[in-house]
């Protein structure tokens, strides 16, 4: 009963990564040290009877804790990002920083010039994220015809590929395609069980669209992970390093306030700290 709990909480981790833009599920995932485990489950639960009831009972916890923070957090967050985004976005980032030395400790050898070179791949590809404009408006759900189901199931593909990646934020991906703030507004409205035969005509194909290109991804992910782990790893290290960069970039997208700059960086290190602290206990 412990670990399932201990997997519920991680699970709400995840969830809340999914809300904030520049935060990665994937490496929040690797921070937590579920990731191997969970790209296993989601390749494999459904080869037999017995590997479905075997990764189901290590998914549902982490399922339910991520349901129940996108359903209590989704306004939490959302209040913070308009309100205090400066603020929310540090206090999160340090979530990821605080993890990083345990990421380091995941790889069984020390960095050789190949493993630099893979880490700077890794980080190449995230600043190129980075450097592409968000999408300056946010499309429509409303009135969806047969096509927009169709973009909206292939969106949600798109989206859960970035989210099982490492370093590259689902959110930010929808952000950049002006998914985001419609998403967003869906989810808030349905956990305030509003609208909700629309909103769930929305939500099950994007979701249908996400479970599937979870599933495609991870599958190719664990072929690498087998194969060729610790490049993979130290592919991963880019991609996370590069990450931190990112959000904290994305501080000063948003009006400067030094007093709330100043607030922000105290609770990331205190954050940062904590997190240091527990994720070595939470195994």
């Amino acid at each position: 009963m412990r670990d399932k709990i201990i997997l519920f909480i991680k699970g709400i981790v995840l969830g809340i990564a999914f809300i904030i833009p520049g935060v990665s599920g994937g490496t929040l995932a690797v921070l937590l040290g579920i990731y191997e485990e969970l790209i296993e489950a989601i390749s494999n639960f459904y080869k037999s009877k017995n590997n479905f009831v075997k990764y189901f009972m290590y998914l549902l916890p982490i399922g339910l804790g991520a349901l129940t923070s996108l359903v209590l957090c989704a306004k939490l967050i959302k209040f913070g990002l308009d309100k205090s985004p400066i603020i929310t976005i540090l206090i999160f980032l340090g979530l990821i920083i605080g993890g990083v030395p345990k990421l380091f400790k995941s790889v069984d050898k020390k960095p050789e010039l190949k493993d630099f070179s893979l880490m700077l791949i890794g980080i190449i590809i995230v600043v190129l994220m980075m450097i592409i404009d968000k999408g300056s408006s946010s499309v429509s759900l409303s009135n969806l015809n047969a096509l927009g189901y169709i973009i909206l199931f292939l969106v949600g593909m798109l989206a859960s590929a970035t989210m099982v990646v490492p370093g590259i934020s689902g959110s930010f991906t929808l952000m950049l395609i002006g998914y985001y703030e419609p998403i967003l507004n869906v989810v808030n409205e349905i956990s305030s069980f509003k609208n909700l035969s629309t909103n769930l005509l929305i939500m099950i194909p994007f979701l249908l669209g996400v479970v599937i290109g979870i599933v495609a991804i991870a599958k190719i992910i664990e072929y690498c992970l087998k194969k060729y782990r610790t490049s993979t790893y130290y592919i991963i290290i880019g991609f996370v390093l590069a990450s931190i960069i990112s959000v904290f970039i994305s501080v000063f997208t948003y009006e400067l306030n030094v007093v709330h700059l100043i607030i922000g960086i105290t609770l990331m290190l205190i954050n940062t700290f904590l997190v240091y602290k527990v994720f070595d206990k939470i195994d």
